[in-house]
């Protein structure tokens, strides 16, 4: 390798390795009040190099809604949540009350495996909080072959400080 390519070279190297830097994170970082948004949440890699076998995602109380995308080669469990709640008036069918998705407590994807050399996106449905000004955090935990667990829950104390396990957070804004 000559040195007129070895920066070249470094800097594929720098990009190939930052995926495994990555955290679970969510696809945007804000949505309008009280619309209904897609949520992707991405893993970019195992735990310490071991394929991933589990996401569990903690949903925040203050959801109206939500509803998971099942997941080829994956089972999707739900639970822990809320009762239906009834919407009348709010997408009413055949003059029949629309009973909305409770939020449940926890969506969890569970097989796989996801090797830690790849990518990959699980999904939600979800209905955002009526009032603009929140900030949600959807705790997730990722489990991975041999028992190595990684842990997404943390919040910063402050705005714009760092942690070292940061849960996915999705800040609801005002509607345009």
């Amino acid at each position: 390798m000559s040195l007129r390519s070895l920066p070249a070279a470094l800097g594929l190297l720098a990009a190939l390795a930052a995926p495994a830097a990555a955290h679970v994170v969510l696809d945007q970082s804000e949505a309008p009040a009280g619309s209904y948004v897609r949520l992707a949440f991405r893993v970019g890699h195992g735990c310490a190099g071991a394929a991933t076998t589990a996401i569990r995602v903690n949903l925040p109380p203050e959801l109206p809604s939500a509803r998971p995308m099942p997941h080829p080669g994956w089972t999707l469990t739900i639970g822990g949540g809320a009762e239906a709640a009834d919407h009348s008036g709010h997408g009413a069918h055949h003059g029949a009350a629309h009973h909305a998705a409770p939020p449940p407590g926890e969506i969890a994807w569970t097989g796989g495996p996801l090797g830690d050399a790849f990518y990959d996106e699980f999904v939600l449905f979800i209905r955002t909080p009526a009032e603009a000004g929140r900030v949600l955090a959807f705790p997730v935990v990722q489990e991975c072959e041999g028992g190595a667990v990684a842990r997404w829950v943390e919040q910063a104390p402050r705005p714009g400080e760092r942690v070292a396990n940061p849960a996915p957070l999705l800040r609801v804004v005002e509607r345009r």
